[in-house]
């Protein structure tokens, strides 16, 4: 892509970004007192007005409320993606990759629980015409071992292997997101090294990387905390990369409990007094903090990913106070969930 080409999609990018909900707006919705008031206030405001247009405020559910603010946000990778015919590219189309393994894991989930009709019930129909997976047929499966078998006929056919190598005929929840996930960052950093500059593959990779690190210590602090799992069990259930050193790493899973393992994450402690219950929250905002920074360069492939971080954490930030108003939280508590 020319010079030329990449400064129109990041002025393009940066004047979305521009629209998007303020602090100011969080501590508004925070207020809010129902569903009904929040899908008001969302409506009215310049980022969503479009995209809810039609919805009666009064009537709809939370459920579709979410599926319209994931629409937008999907729609809108896509219309970046073409607008500089980078789909041939395999990192600006790994978001579209990261929503197939996202439906592919619920899927094994359903599958798993004799529960699949929920899954096609759920399925986003505006995520259809960008997937190269037949969801509806590999929805069919009655066992794991066939929906592997259906899988090996796709595009994902080394991960039906792995899956079936780590999981068996019977797979538990954590063992297959682990596959999954560990699946998509292998082909995620492989397309940055290849297709990217060299100076945007580097900051890319340890951005991504210092991510990870941050999902692993989450969900070990979770693990431990809920459910003593040893050291090795955490191993087991955390994601092959890491920014941090074999030894540090072996520390953070013999802690004895889920408050000494976030002492290994500095940004953490000056992130706030934030209470435990809502590490992710304090997780979000360190990912906030730095996806700004990284939209500070003029450079498309990190003003990309920092955008994509940034729309992922603003629904993320809908959806919990959507959360928040249903199970009848305080202003000051639900705005304890929000990362601004």
């Amino acid at each position: 892509m020319s010079r030329v080409g990449e400064n129109a999609t990041i002025t393009k990018i940066r004047a979305i970004r521009g629209k998007m909900l303020t602090p100011e707006d969080y501590k508004a919705l925070s207020a809010k007192r129902s569903i009904a008031e929040v899908a008001q206030f969302l409506q009215n405001h310049r980022r969503f007005e479009i995209a809810l247009s039609d919805i009666d405020p009064n009537t709809v559910h939370r459920d579709y409320l979410e599926e319209l603010l994931q629409k937008l946000n999907f729609e809108m990778f896509v219309r970046l993606r073409d607008f500089q015919h980078l789909k041939h590219i395999g990192f600006y189309n790994s978001t579209c990759e990261r929503y197939e393994l996202e439906q592919l894991l619920s899927l094994i989930g359903t599958v798993g629980r004799g529960e699949k009709y929920d899954f096609v019930k759920a399925l986003p129909a505006f995520f259809l015409p960008e997937t190269e997976l037949d969801f509806l047929e590999m929805s069919k499966s009655e066992s794991f071992a066939e929906l592997c078998g259906r899988l090996e006929k796709t595009k994902y056919s080394h991960l039906a292997e792995e899956l079936k190598n780590a999981c068996g005929d019977d797979p538990d929840s954590l063992t297959a997101e682990v596959c999954v996930r560990s699946f998509f960052y292998r082909r995620l950093f492989k397309s940055i090294k290849d297709e990217l500059p060299k100076a945007d593959a580097e900051i890319l990779s340890d951005e991504i990387m210092r991510n990870i690190d941050m999902r692993n210590i989450v969900n070990a602090y979770r693990l431990k905390t809920y459910f003593d799992l040893s050291a090795d069990e955490l191993k087991k259930k955390s994601l092959p990369f890491s920014k941090m050193s074999s030894a540090r790493l072996e520390k953070l899973y013999e802690c004895e409990s889920g408050e000494k393992m976030l002492e290994f994450l500095p940004e953490y402690r000056k992130a706030g007094s934030q209470p435990f219950e809502f590490v992710e929250t304090v997780m979000s905002q360190i990912r906030l903090k730095r996806a700004k920074k990284l939209m500070r360069y003029q450079s498309l492939p990190l003003v990309f990913y920092a955008f994509m971080e940034i729309c992922d954490i603003e629904a993320d930030n809908i959806t919990h106070i959507i959360e928040g108003i249903r199970y009848g939280l305080k202003p000051d508590k639900i705005e304890q969930l929000v990362a601004y």
